[in-house]
């Protein structure tokens, strides 16, 4: 299929993306444990949470619409510029609009707003990352254009991090380092695009109504992502800063895992958004190889997840992190469970009209989890909220199942 050529291609540039994302926890998680110490790295961990769920509102789920919008305007450049434009404004009303309320439940939570600065760099990382347009590139088949620059940017904001923290009052540096590799990243990839665009300040305009249509995507990313980022708070709540940075270190290891393949899941989504429109035969054709193939690769990293959870927690947690080999164990199903989740949920569900009924089964699963963790992790702290993660991803894989099976994707008529 023309369709598995052109998704090939682009999984280099974004395996080097992607594996950057969870392979620079692996390099700092250790380093922070001992020089932080752990109940330090502990309330860094939940503000890292809590950024990634600022993330979530900031960002508005545009990565997912923009990136089907921007695939249907191929070869437009004054439609592509007039989306990145409106796409822009967009997430600056979100944060002008969000950040009071961001702001708020930082001073609601336990152990997150109690240092201010630290919260104030980590809320200015995350508002910078929010304009990541990896979106555009990938909608335009253009990953390799933006994966080198992300990969240099964020590999030296380590080196700035291993020379620089000497001990827990440097914690500001981690956030002050991915501010300024976020910033980086933005500003030149935004000076390719308005070579290739035309891109100006006219260009900004058309937000209000681009949050309009995206409202059912944001409801179903927010419904999706951000019951993975409760969960730690949850459990710094009950159990507190210590059980979430063992909790943590595990989880960054597990989903390291599952993103192995999501290179995979995101260069099939443009493709998948076009098929659907016009050859569901061949849409069909395509999930079922990507079942076959990146489902089988997730079996095999659960497996060795499974059998390796010891050697890896000592080697890449460091021996002080040695009780989160139990709740690696159990969250070894996260990459299968994740990527048969992303093929079936977002990659099917959602390029066929069916992203309300998603929102609703990942809204359902997450608040179960968070319901579990609340009863688990009281008990059995951080592998409580282990046991709650896995049962929360098992009930939406059952329930996109049973939906489908009720309601199958048919071939559009026309």
């Amino acid at each position: 299929m023309k369709a598995t050529g052109t998704i090939m291609r682009a999984v280099p540039a974004l395996f080097a993306i992607q594996g950057l994302h969870y392979l620079i926890p692996l390099l700092t998680i250790p380093f922070l444990m001992r020089v932080l110490g752990l109940d330090r790295w502990g309330q860094v961990a939940l503000l890292i949470t809590f950024g990634q769920l600022a993330l979530i509102l900031l960002d508005y789920g545009l990565h997912i619409s923009a990136t089907q919008a921007a695939a249907r305007r191929l070869g437009d450049a004054r439609g592509l510029a007039a989306l990145v434009g409106a796409v822009t404004l967009a997430k600056l009303l979100v944060a002008a609009a969000g950040l009071p309320l961001i702001l708020m439940a930082a001073g609601l939570i336990d152990h997150v707003g109690e240092d201010r600065s630290l919260l104030v760099w980590a809320l200015a990382a995350t508002l910078v990352q929010a304009h990541d347009p990896l979106w555009y590139f990938l909608a335009t088949n253009q990953a390799n254009k933006i994966a080198g620059l992300t990969v240099a940017a964020r590999l030296a904001a380590v080196g700035v991090m291993l020379i620089t923290i000497r001990g827990p009052d440097d914690a500001w540096i981690y956030f002050a380092s991915q501010l300024a590799a976020w910033l980086m990243v933005s500003v030149i990839s935004f000076g390719f695009i308005q070579r290739q665009t035309g891109l100006s300040w006219r260009d900004l305009r058309g937000g209000r109504a681009l949050l309009y249509e995206g409202r059912s995507i944001f409801q179903l990313y927010a419904g999706s992502s951000s019951f993975d980022y409760l969960v730690p708070l949850v459990l710094g709540v009950v159990a507190g800063p210590t059980s979430v940075g063992l909790f943590v270190g595990a989880e960054k290891l597990a989903r390291a895992a599952a993103s192995l393949l999501t290179p995979f899941r995101n260069a099939l989504f443009p493709q998948m958004s076009r098929l659907l429109t016009d050859a569901h035969d061949e849409a069909a054709s395509l999930l079922r190889w990507a079942l076959l193939r990146v489902g089988g690769l997730a079996a095999a990293g659960s497996l060795v997840l499974l059998l390796a959870a010891a050697p890896l927690v000592s080697l890449l947690l460091g021996e002080a992190a040695r009780p989160a080999t139990q709740i690696l164990q159990i969250l070894s199903l996260l990459p299968l469970l994740v990527t048969l989740n992303g093929l079936i949920g977002v990659q099917w569900m959602i390029p066929a009209g069916r992203a309300v009924a998603l929102r609703n089964i990942y809204i359902a699963a997450g608040f179960l989890r968070l319901l579990l963790c609340i009863l688990l992790a009281g008990t059995f702290d951080a592998t409580g909220a282990a046991l709650a993660t896995i049962l929360g991803e098992l009930s939406v894989l059952v329930a996109c199942l049973l939906y489908l099976r009720r309601w199958p994707v048919q071939a559009r008529a026309g």
